[in-house]
């Protein structure tokens, strides 16, 4: 059985800063479990180190998943985004929206299966019926660098505990 809350991590491992909302979800997987280790990069853990309990939320590593994601709003009442992107923010910024405080700026045909925004992809899931009463809820950390590479950059490694603290407090908030 799933939990009633998810936090879905959005983004690219290799490609610098695009990776911020996988490694956020990775530290909070380690906040959750009390695990006080200082952050590494993500590729720097293997997965017996990351403790697999019931967290009371179900913490989704979707990576750039496309409408295959649309499954993960079965039996929800919140789902919690975190990803990285142009925000309109300095860089390493972060912050807290619903869909509907936001617009995508992004020039597409329609909906695809092989690019993803998010907030088409929202917008389709409503659409469908299948967002119902979901609580949703985006965090967006401005990205500084967005290239061939496995580490975050300064800026946005800096901040990702503080992302991560208000991922913990918004998942306790519901409890």
């Amino acid at each position: 059985m799933r939990n009633k809350t998810a936090v879905i991590g959005l983004g690219n491992l290799l490609l610098s800063d695009e990776g911020a909302g996988l490694h956020a979800l990775h530290f909070l997987r380690k906040k959750l479990t009390g695990d006080t280790g200082g952050i590494k990069n993500i590729l720097d853990y293997g997965e017996e180190e990351i403790p697999e309990t019931d967290l009371g939320v179900d913490l989704v590593e979707a990576g750039t998943p496309g409408m295959n994601l649309l499954h993960q709003f079965d039996e929800r009442e919140k789902i919690i985004f975190v990803d990285a992107g142009n925000c309109g923010l300095n860089p390493g910024e972060f912050r807290r929206f619903t869909p509907d405080e936001v617009f995508s700026l992004k020039k597409k045909a329609g909906y695809s299966l092989h690019e993803f925004d998010l907030i088409k992809f929202i917008e389709f899931a409503r659409n469908m019926g299948l967002a119902g009463n979901v609580e949703l809820v985006i965090y967006c950390i401005q990205a500084s660098e967005v290239r061939m590479s496995e580490e975050l950059s300064p800026i946005v490694r800096e901040n990702l505990p503080y992302l991560v603290d208000d991922l913990f407090n918004e998942i306790n908030r519901g409890r």
